[in-house]
């Protein structure tokens, strides 16, 4: 966390409504709805919370400049830098048998897990959903994400999604296998496995099952 866990920060009285700093000096609501403003550390300097570690990067690129502009819009915050750190993730696998079309399934099933995430980890931790990107099912899930994380803005962390596609061109047929190989090698904290009744597991969960990764048959 870089710090941001064991130093204590202040929020002034001009930091409380970030609306009137915040989104101006970044002038990018994307970037304002990716990365929140945590409070003031002794040596006066901003420490920020983001989504991911692409947009910590972005943050430590564009500090210099943000600071500046928050000084200009609120004169008495007098910040001296910015310190980025990325939101601690909890990372889940989510695979489905060919053609899952259950789409309230899913969506129950993934809200539950993120409830079940903030519960037992809490509300600071955000769940990064990994597909396989090559599926309907994997832009349900996508489409889900997102009007999740626009209905819950402002009370938990977003859902983040990653795609890894099988690179076929470089790999030829063992592309899966190569991409299934090196996902559940990177250590989800779980996988969610959508199955149709009767079908078996898709082949990267039971990578995962092998590796000792927790996978919930739905």
């Amino acid at each position: 966390m870089n710090g941001s866990e064991t130093q204590e920060l202040r929020r002034p009285e001009w930091f409380g409504d970030t609306a009137l700093w915040w989104g101006p000096a970044l002038r990018s609501e994307t970037c304002a709805a990716r990365v929140e403003p945590l409070g003031i550390d002794a040596q006066q300097r901003l420490h920020v919370l983001c989504e991911s570690p692409a947009w910590r990067t972005q943050m430590r690129l564009v500090g210099k400049v943000v600071v500046a502009r928050i000084n200009e819009i609120v004169p008495e915050a007098g910040l001296t830098g910015l310190l980025a750190s990325v939101r601690p993730s909890i990372v889940v696998l989510v695979v489905a048998t060919d053609g899952f079309a259950d789409e309230q399934l899913v969506a129950d099933a993934l809200l539950e897990t993120c409830h079940d995430v903030i519960e037992a980890f809490g509300p600071e931790h955000q769940v990064t959903l990994q597909l396989l990107g090559e599926s309907e099912f994997d832009h349900r899930v996508v489409r889900w994400s997102a009007a999740h994380s626009a209905a819950t803005a402002g009370t938990v962390a977003p859902v983040y999604v990653t795609f890894h596609p099988a690179d076929h061109a470089a790999h030829g047929e063992g592309a899966t296998w190569v991409r299934d190989r090196d996902l559940v090698a990177q250590g989800p904290q779980l996988c969610l496995a959508f199955c149709d009744p009767g079908a078996p597991l898709p082949a990267i969960a039971r990578l995962a099952t092998g590796a000792g990764i927790p996978v919930r048959r739905i």
